[in-house]
């Protein structure tokens, strides 16, 4: 798989299928990590499961025959990718998930399309539209409402909704570095170097901060762990640095405005989390947003306009 293409391109059914990966792994991720975060150190389980990632990624890499070897002039961006589509967006996320449910945890993470979008505009220079600012807008009000409506719930504190956005924050910019990157580097070689440099990240945190908490993970744990890094991470991150780079901005994001739908259902199903009026109205503000920031200008004119004769 080239890494060079930057342009939009047209979807194909291998994109469908990608997008299909992404958006049901990545929602049940949320209900799963949250079950283990309960009983679990956060950072000791994401090292586990970085680890799993990257094994898992090397293995296939070594039986298809590719390459991990990253040139010297890519090293460096490479470990700026990596620092923001991994290490900061786990980072936040996962304590985040320890101090709210599932599924609202899931709605303010994935505002990150609009934070894409404004890092677009902030880095690269990318035009930003009345609809851009609507959808910060409609965004924000979702965060809001959730952290107001977390001051009373059980299971939840306004501090979680915080680091929920700025780790969505940090996602969208690293999703804004990853589709205006130029790398020769194989998608699968670029996940797994991700996976480790997150690893290596991970590993000092729980071992500064952790440690009094070490255990030996139970089955139920090993599973989430497994889950995590084969599905989560080895098999969906190659899905997703697959779209945020074939495609434009605007379809990958569009391509993962279910994700949170699936977290909410995940996590009230697996879970048994009460869904409540809060999480209902911010679910629909975020989805708002992400039609208005993601969906294409549509000319009503050109789409009523009769079709001319062959």
């Amino acid at each position: 798989m080239s890494t060079q293409a930057l342009e939009p391109a047209k979807v194909n059914a291998k994109d469908l299928l990608m997008v299909l990966i992404v958006t049901v792994s990545w929602g049940m991720n949320y209900p799963i990590m949250k079950f283990v975060v309960n009983s679990y150190p956060p950072s000791a389980f994401r090292a586990y499961t970085f680890i799993v990632g990257f094994v898992s990624l090397g293995l296939y890499a070594y039986y298809k025959g590719i390459s991990l070897a990253v040139l010297p002039t890519e090293r460096w961006p490479v470990f700026k990718l990596s620092l923001f589509n991994m290490v900061g967006w786990h980072l936040a996320m996962i304590y985040g998930v320890s101090m709210l449910n599932s599924g609202r945890a899931a709605i303010i993470g994935y505002t990150m399309p609009v934070w894409a979008l404004l890092a677009s505009a902030l880095l690269y220079k990318e035009k930003i539209k009345a609809r851009s600012v609507v959808s910060i807008v409609l965004a924000m009000s979702a965060a809001l409402l959730l952290a107001w409506g977390s001051r009373e719930q059980w299971g939840n504190h306004p501090l979680g909704v915080g680091i929920m956005v700025v780790a969505a924050v940090i996602w969208g910019i690293g999703n804004a570095m990853m589709k205006n990157s130029k790398l020769a580097l194989h998608g699968v070689a670029l996940t797994f170097w991700a996976l480790f440099i997150a690893f290596v990240f991970f590993f000092f945190i729980t071992l500064a901060f952790e440690t009094e908490q070490w255990a030996w993970p139970n089955f139920l744990q090993w599973l989430a762990i497994l889950y995590g890094g084969v599905i989560t991470f080895a098999l969906s991150y190659v899905a997703w640095f697959h779209v945020a780079r074939k495609l434009s901005a605007v379809s990958s994001g569009l391509s993962i405005m279910l994700v949170p739908v699936f977290g909410v259902t995940g996590g009230a199903l697996v879970l048994g989390e009460t869904v409540m009026a809060p999480d209902i109205a911010a679910l629909f503000l975020i989805l708002m947003a992400m039609v208005v920031v993601l969906s294409p200008n549509l000319n009503i004119k050109e789409f009523f306009k009769p079709k001319a004769e062959n």
